[in-house]
């Protein structure tokens, strides 16, 4: 079943990400890096805003939608959740004028005010349209979100960009325009109401009380992401912040981009798991998912540390390659490091809506990544920011593996992690031994390779597992 759904979701997992991926390299050829930072803090703001929000009621309706029956129990929830897609858009709209003219660019002009706006709105509804898809398994739906606003925003900021010049509002619009497409394209796809009145108040206390708790755990889970943004545009200027979010926002998106190709149908699945078969089985499912998970990361952060030269050099600008270089490597720890334990071991919690624990080791990491900033980048400038970024991730992922394991039970899929480990090793010393001065097709031919090596390790290594899975297939048949 994992893996069924995992392939289901797949393209809208991969091309989504991808196109962000694709813009982090893009961007440094057709902008400056004043432009970029400016594109970088609008974008982790409103990862702020929507996390404060609309998280609280996302995360509810992912785990109880499902439940949710036609009639007059899914008109109640259909009109509790306009009233609160309203309120949120309109208190993020609010909140992000007030930093934009305050914190990111106090001269902001109408032009790119308005951008920022259709930004924030637009981009609210994909995300919560998406999640909400999850739970009813709409795959068309799901993927028009996902795909639509990096895809072809990215492509109309490109043109808006050729057209009118390289301020920052031209690629905001231009995501704007095809986030606001992507939702109108899903109305008639999806079941939803017109009304926003009477609010259901048993909905709403049952969504606070179950909420609440992430949005303070996930608002301190941004400040672990993005903190040291801020901190390096503060302490360095909004052109350094633009050569940080290069080398932070590729490495964080190469990991977020393999993490995703398994985790929309992952979470899901457990939490059906747990309503039909209990906790035990449940915390089973969850660590099958850890064990693709890793299966995915692992060797992502290694490939990219083994062929991190070669990236840079072919794929990034000349003004932000030594940038890149330097942070590069273990933006991609971290990124995997938070997407390991977010899409692993903090899903324990959410299983047994035990919240707070989510918050309690978010506040840790929070203190962590903000303290060490501020001392790492004195220190070490724009490199010092990534390590404080990758030490708090590891921190906060033992802290979340160690609760899980002692109070609910969650045990580490070993077995697996051990030969992952082994097909990883394998690939690493592949690639090492490659001579890496060459172009794009020497690049994609030590990618391809490093992919085949590590295939074929994990396939010898689970041969009898793969086998007992195509003789059952074969009698079904």
């Amino acid at each position: 079943m994992l893996l069924r759904n995992t392939l289901l979701y797949l393209p809208a997992q991969v091309v989504g990400p991808l196109f962000q991926l694709v813009s982090v390299v893009v961007w440094t050829h057709i902008v400056g890096e004043s432009t970029l930072g400016v594109i970088t803090l609008v974008t982790a703001t409103h990862e702020l805003l929507q996390t404060l929000f609309l998280v609280w009621w996302s995360q509810y309706a992912l785990r109880f939608f499902g439940a949710v029956q036609d009639g007059e129990e899914a008109k109640r929830f259909y009109r509790t959740e306009n009233a609160v897609l309203l309120l949120s858009v309109t208190v993020q709209c609010i909140v992000v004028l007030l930093i934009l003219r305050t914190k990111i660019l106090p001269g902001a002009g109408l032009g790119l005010t308005l951008a920022v706006l259709g930004y924030v709105v637009t981009r609210t509804y994909n995300l919560y349209i998406a999640e909400r898809a999850r739970v009813r398994h709409e795959i068309g739906v799901y993927s028009i979100q996902q795909v639509t606003g990096p895809a072809l925003g990215f492509l109309l900021g490109l043109v808006l960009i050729h057209f009118f010049g390289q301020d920052p509002e031209w690629p905001i619009a231009g995501y704007a325009i095809a986030q606001a497409a992507a939702v109108v394209a899903v109305l008639p796809m999806i079941r939803f109401g017109w009304s926003f009145w009477p609010v259901d108040r048993t909905i709403l206390r049952h969504a606070l009380s179950y909420g609440l708790p992430l949005v303070l755990g996930g608002g301190l889970s941004w400040v672990s992401i993005n903190a040291s943004r801020f901190i390096v545009s503060d302490m360095m200027g909004v052109a350094a912040a633009g050569l940080f979010a290069v080398g932070y926002g590729l490495g964080f998106r190469a990991s977020t981009v393999a993490a995703m190709m398994v985790t929309a149908s992952a979470f899901p699945l457990a939490v059906r798991t747990m309503q039909e078969r209990g906790a035990e089985r449940a915390m089973r499912q969850l660590a099958d998912n850890g064990a693709l998970l890793a299966a995915i990361l692992l060797p992502s952060v290694a490939g990219v540390f083994m062929l991190r030269e070669e990236i840079v050099h072919l794929l990034i600008a000349p003004n932000f390659q030594a940038a890149t270089l330097a942070i590069l490597p273990l933006a991609t720890l971290a990124g995997a490091l938070r997407n390991f334990r977010a899409h692993f071991a903090d899903q324990v919690f959410l299983l047994h809506q035990r919240t707070g624990m989510t918050f309690a080791i978010n506040t840790v990491e929070a203190v962590v990544t903000v303290t060490a900033s501020f001392l790492f980048i004195s220190w070490w400038g724009l490199t010092g920011a990534v390590i404080a970024s990758t030490v708090s991730a590891a921190i906060a992922a033992i802290g979340s593996f160690s609760v899980g394991a002692i109070l609910f039970r969650l045990r580490p899929p070993l077995l697996h992690l051990t030969k992952i480990a082994a097909a990883t090793a394998l690939m690493v010393l592949v690639l090492y031994g490659l001579k890496k001065d060459g172009g794009s097709i020497a690049l994609a031919l030590h990618i391809g390779l490093g992919g085949l090596v590590y295939g074929a390790a994990l396939s010898l290594l689970y041969a009898p597992a793969l086998k007992g899975l195509w003789n059952r297939r074969a009698k079904i048949a």
